[in-house]
């Protein structure tokens, strides 16, 4: 969608209207008004409407990605109901194109763009007012990106009603799509700037204007004085009309809902210190403050802008993967006989289709590549930014960016079931929520605007009594000088800006507490197949007893294992011959211990030795031999019948598993590796890695069961985990982190995910978030500090209402700016006991 889609926030039917000759609609087909239409860009060609309804639809369905649905249908769509009001139209139209997601306990849920929020108090009022809506579930705004996610009930209430509740508020929402978002995040760019350029240059004169009677006021002719404020008034009413319009919808919003927000200061403020000032100039007698007033504005204005240029970077990292979705894609249904493609919608496509994608496009969906060889980007799924060779048999992810040669693809998922919409999901999620610490800075900011109302109210009573002079300039500059600004900005700023850093490293947080807990860690736990190996299993050995042959024990062992995700259950499976393969029913898959199951009349298990004796009876002894000599992961097979094999199996030591481990012990971090493998596997393996505390041999309770022994101790753990097998102890840690290689369980209830699986990124990803929160306590130190000096300081007249405005200001973009420096790429670098990060250029940080 183009950004000619953009919609102002008086309403969300609003296109380009102009006369034209009689055509029909592009969406239901009738003829267009003979007097004018609606015209409007969707995929890049303009299209001409009969209403404003139709507009609504046809955005929705592009923005749902099934513009396929004009080409193939065979008779026009219905025409949306003019008589129904706008947001009536874009629920129905969010419904229809797919935009409203049905969960498994029958709730809906669905992503929506807001419009008109201008600060981080905006979030508590349109969460609050939501919450209280009948039928609603839950609601979670995120102020970064503008999104809020919203669940109901749909016998309830409707989409379309929970649209008009945010519009009753003073805020406009539209169903979410990454083009709208844009398109907002440049129309807030652009009319900030508007404001804050007025505002500057009608400061910067005013200024000018006040010089001569800041340097000399006794030599100033009452007539030029009369004519400088006459001038300055003149230049005052644009910035206070128009440039702090936002500020006075704000404060009109909060005083309708009885609520306390930062913009109230500011308009009373504001307000006052203009109409003494236009009284003073009206008498020809008084002192003015346009000055004050303007540059209280300006400087405001520009903290704004500041903060809207951190929290739009923060956030662009996430809402790149939402635009690394391919809306449509080229299918060959007669492939490989004839390769001419058709072009259809790519959330349509189904296991087993065949798509070619073309030199630099989007890879529509999850597949593997039957022809052709190219270079394949897959920055925006991994965070690496070296291309990949991709070649037959080499899987392909959604998102990823094809280089100079063609490829075909078997589509093996598409939709909502592809990793990138799972990574999207993962994304939403943590940007929905807002974890404790800004929930707790919302309500510090909401008490700090109370008690500076009072205050300012007893100020202005003192000094009516002592100095009337004196009362409106004093309670002008305390007002100005607080800065419940800072207060709000100080946690959702840095938040946003860590959140962005992270991901553009290839690390989602899914969680929104998740961030404030690995800062905390003092305990990481590592499995160790998959997660500390690469999980690349080979089959290194076969041992029979008796007359078995090593052939007809793999296809026993592939036949149990051949539904299985396990890494030792694949490696067996794929060692298998292919001939005269064996069929298993009954299968049963115990977790840490293997699978059961039935060939023929024979009873067969798989997995663990203990496991299987349990079934086949004691090891023989020249299996138990074999057993006591070899380092290698040992499964065995047996049944009711006895011993049949022992399987030795080797993996592959991670790349970086042992630079991290080194990474977290010099940052003071205990590590330990609980595996359910063998004591000498394990053993191996933590003395190639360095670490000390190694246990073997556990189940998944018993893994559960250590971390909960080292809680009870006071420790803060996160379990790095990929499999099935480490979900129990996932749960049980404070803050789990699974890798991109992981089963979906792992990933999905993992509270945070390194995408590209380098484990060096667990000691980056605890890193940051120590220092975002030390940034954190940096800002709102700062922002108590400041108005704990600034604001007794104001109150006892010691604070000029200028000096007032820029220091109010200066605090905003101290908090700002400090906030920012968590988007800069950083490296880890360790020496001895200490690590130490230093500012990296962009391509040291990539490679």
């Amino acid at each position: 969608m183009s950004a000619s889609s953009a919609l102002p926030a008086a309403g969300p039917a609003v296109a380009t209207r102009e006369a034209a000759a009689n055509s029909t609609c592009y969406h239901c087909g009738a003829p267009n008004p003979a007097r004018g239409r609606w015209r409007e860009i969707i995929a890049g060609t303009p299209r001409e409407f009969c209403c404003a309804g139709c507009v609504a639809v046809a955005r929705t369905v592009h923005a749902a990605g099934l513009d396929s649905l004009y080409a193939g249908r065979s008779a026009p769509a219905l025409r949306a109901d003019a008589a129904a009001d706008d947001w009536t139209r874009w629920g129905d139209a969010a419904e229809a194109g797919g935009l409203v997601r049905s969960l498994p306990d029958g709730y809906r849920e669905a992503s929506l763009l807001i419009e008109g929020m201008n600060c981080g108090a905006c979030v508590p009022l349109v969460e609050s007012w939501l919450a209280r809506q009948p039928g609603v579930a839950g609601i979670d705004v995120n102020y970064a990106s503008r999104r809020a996610t919203v669940r109901w009930h749909p016998d309830r209430t409707r989409l379309s009603a929970l649209l008009r509740a945010i519009a009753a508020v003073g805020y406009a929402a539209y169903p979410y799509d990454p083009a709208r978002r844009e398109a907002l995040a440049r129309r807030e760019r652009r009319a900030l700037l508007t404001r804050m350029a007025i505002a500057l240059l009608a400061m910067m004169q005013v200024m000018m204007f006040a010089l001569p009677l800041y340097l000399s006021a006794d030599d100033v002719a009452p007539e030029h004085r009369r004519l400088l404020d006459w001038a300055s008034l003149v230049l005052t009413l644009p910035v206070l009309v128009f440039s702090a319009s936002p500020f006075f919808a704000g404060a009109r919003r909060d005083v309708r809902h009885r609520r306390l927000g930062m913009d109230i200061p500011i308009v009373i403020g504001v307000t006052a210190a203009f109409i003494a000032s236009a009284s003073s100039v009206l008498r020809g007698d008084g002192p003015v403050y346009f000055d004050s007033v303007t540059m209280f504005i300006a400087l405001l204005l520009v903290a704004r802008y500041v903060e809207l240029i951190a929290r739009q970077r923060g956030a662009s990292a996430i809402e790149a993967v939402a635009r690394a979705r391919a809306d449509t894609a080229l299918l060959l249904p007669r492939w490989p006989s004839v390769a001419d493609p058709d072009t259809v919608a790519a959330a349509t496509l189904e296991p087993g289709d065949m798509v070619l994608i073309r030199p630099g496009a989007l890879v529509p969906a999850d597949g593997e590549v039957v022809d052709g060889r190219s270079q394949v980007a897959e920055a925006m799924l991994t965070g690496e930014s070296v291309p990949v060779s991709r070649g037959p048999g080499d899987s392909l992810w959604a998102g990823a960016v094809n280089g100079a040669d063609a490829l075909v693809m078997r589509v093996r998922c598409a939709g909502e079931d592809t990793r990138l919409s799972a990574i999207l999901r993962l994304s939403e999620r943590a940007a929905s929520a807002r974890p404790a610490v800004a929930r707790t800075a919302d309500r510090v900011a909401a008490y700090f605007v109370g008690g500076l109302l009072v205050l300012a109210a007893g100020t202005a009573a003192y000094w009516l009594q002592s100095d009337p002079a004196r009362a409106l300039p004093v309670t002008f500059a305390v007002l100005a000088v607080s800065c419940p600004c800072a207060l709000a900005l100080a946690t959702p700023a840095a938040l946003a800006a860590a959140a962005g850093a992270l991901a553009r490293s290839g690390v989602v947080i899914a969680r929104a507490d998740a961030l404030e807990t690995l800062a905390r860690v003092t305990h990481v736990v590592f499995d160790k197949t998959g997660t500390l190996t690469e999980g690349r299993i080979r089959l290194t050995g076969v041992a029979t007893p008796g007359d078995g042959t090593r052939a007809d024990a793999l296809r026993l062992a592939a036949a149990l294992a051949t539904r299985s995700e396990h890494p030792l259950a694949r490696a067996l499976a794929d060692a298998a011959p292919g001939d005269a393969p064996h069929t298993a029913d009954a299968l049963r898959q115990t977790a840490g211990e293997g699978i059961a199951g039935c060939i023929g009349d024979a009873e067969l298990r798989l997995g663990r030795p203990e496991f299987v004796a349990a079934l086949a009876g004691p090891m023989p002894a020249a299996l138990a031999e074999c057993a006591r000599r070899c380092a290698d992961t040992l499964v065995a097979l047996g049944g009711n019948r006895g011993w049949h094999a022992l399987f030795t199996l080797s993996d592959t030591l991670r790349p970086g598993a042992a630079e991290v481990v080194a990474q977290l012990d010099a940052m003071g971090i205990e590590t330990l590796l609980l595996s359910g493998d063998r004591q000498a596997s394990v053993a191996a393996v933590a003395r190639r890695v360095g670490i000390g505390d190694a246990r073997a041999q556990l189940r998944p309770e018993d893994k559960r069961d250590a971390i909960a022994r080292l809680q009870r101790e006071g420790a803060v753990v996160a379990m790095v985990g990929d499999g099935i097998n480490d979900a129990p102890a996932l749960a049980q840690a404070q803050v789990s982190v699974s890798l991109g290689s992981a089963a979906p369980l792992a990933q999905w209830t993992a509270d945070a995910v390194i995408l590209s699986d380098r484990v060096e990124s667990i000691a980056l990803m605890l890193h940051d978030a120590r220092r975002t929160f030390r940034i954190i306590r940096q800002n709102l130190g700062w922002a108590l500090m400041y108005n704990m000096v600034a604001v007794p300081a104001a109150a006892f007249g010691l604070v000029t209402p200028l000096l007032a405005a820029a220091g109010m200001s200066l605090s905003s973009l101290v908090v700002v700016g400090n906030a920012l420096r968590l988007t800069r790429p950083r490296m880890l670098h360790w020496s001895g006991a200490a690590v130490t990060d230093i500012d990296a250029p962009e391509a040291a940080w990539k490679s």
